[in-house]
């Protein structure tokens, strides 16, 4: 026994080997990591056209900017032209090549369905007949409040600026993707993405926002469903005999940020319960650069649902259920530390609400 040496290096318990076994892993796989090793890009968008919606402000902008740098045509949409204008021109600022690359604005209320098939449609004409290679949902912002202090036709917004937002999008462009072809008559097409923005709110309410956090919940089970549906027509192309099928893979993505500060952000601090405040003192906001640098690193590492702070992480590993996993050994390891933690997080944000009501009564309004 050499007394330098951790206990666990020196004995051969069951227990122990067990431990050292996780450990190793743990050492692999961290190495791996740092290496890069088996982490080629799956999300190359150098020349590939990318459409945002919610682009011209906030984490929209910042993903435009950024995808622009890596030699993306982009087109962003929103409802007011002016910020579009402004942000394009930043956006052009951004780009590898100017010269080279191409973009557009279309400004659009994505919460008609006709308006998402018209962006679709202008996007494919303004492409050359091919439709966009990339969507990323951004649309969308928050109206925090306690549910019976909002009118109900806030609620109804509220579905309709998050969840219908994206699912309209979703829709047109995957209307667009999935017609099928003849394989013999069309070189094959590098994957497709469909990226949609929802928060970590989908994972672990808090009180105050229940005007918000059901249409991300909503968002994530779409997500989820459209990340089993999409494989029936991935497999189309995968039969050696077969006649007709979609001209090529197309992947989803969804990504749950926490606080992002942004004008939307600041909007929502004014109206905001103050316990909601206190209830997520633990989100410290992150700047729109910040979360999308992590959100595009993610996806071109192919992950599917993807967190921006180790606070989100936690709060994913604690929901995951039956939604696909990114890695089958971190997202276990990381369930099982996340169910031991929210046995004692739950619990806790319900006596604060608890205790907030017996010192403070029923809330005057949603800004009580």
């Amino acid at each position: 026994m050499h007394p330098s040496l951790p206990p666990i290096l020196y004995d051969s318990s069951p227990t122990a080997l067990g431990i050292s076994a996780v450990l190793g892993v743990l050492f692999f796989y961290t190495l791996v990591r740092m290496l890069g090793l088996g982490n080629d890009n799956q999300f190359v968008v150098e020349g590939r056209t990318v459409v945002i919606t919610g682009g011209s402000e906030g984490m929209g902008k910042a993903v435009a900017c950024q995808l622009a740098e890596k030699g993306a045509n982009v087109v962003i949409v929103a409802r007011t032209l002016q910020k579009l204008d402004e942000a394009l021109e930043a956006i052009k600022g951004s780009a590898t090549d100017a010269n080279k690359q191409r973009f557009h604005r279309i400004s659009a209320d994505l919460t008609k369905p006709d308006e998402c098939e018209r962006i679709m449609n202008e996007v494919t004409e303004w492409n050359d007949g091919m439709p966009p290679d990339i969507v990323w949902c951004c649309a969308g912002y928050c109206t925090p409040g306690y549910f019976i202090e909002t009118p109900v036709q806030t609620l109804k917004d509220q579905m309709d600026t998050v969840y219908w937002t994206a699912a309209n999008t979703a829709h047109a462009i995957l209307k667009k993707w999935l017609i099928p072809i003849n394989p013999s008559h069309q070189r094959p097409l590098p994957r497709r993405h469909l990226i949609f923005t929802c928060s970590t709110l989908a994972f672990v309410p808090i009180a105050g926002y229940a005007p918000y956090s059901p249409a991300k919940a909503a968002m994530r089970s779409l997500s989820d469903t459209l990340s089993q549906e999409i494989e029936v027509y991935n497999g189309s192309r995968a039969s050696k005999e077969r006649a007709r099928a979609t001209p090529a893979d197309v992947k989803i993505h969804t990504v749950f940020p926490m606080g992002i500060l942004s004008p939307g952000f600041d909007n929502e601090q004014q109206i905001k319960p103050a316990l909601t405040k206190q209830l997520e003192a633990a989100d410290k906001p992150q700047t729109p650069k910040e979360v999308a640098r992590i959100a595009i690193q993610a996806i071109e590492r192919g992950e599917y649902l993807i967190t921006t702070m180790f606070v989100g992480n936690m709060m994913k590993g604690a929901a995951l259920g039956p939604s696909p996993r990114n890695s089958w050994f971190r997202d276990t390891f990381t369930g099982w530390l996340s169910n031991l933690v929210f046995l004692q997080v739950v619990p806790d944000l319900r006596r604060q609400a608890f205790s907030w009501g017996q010192k403070n009564g029923v809330p005057a309004s949603s800004s009580a």
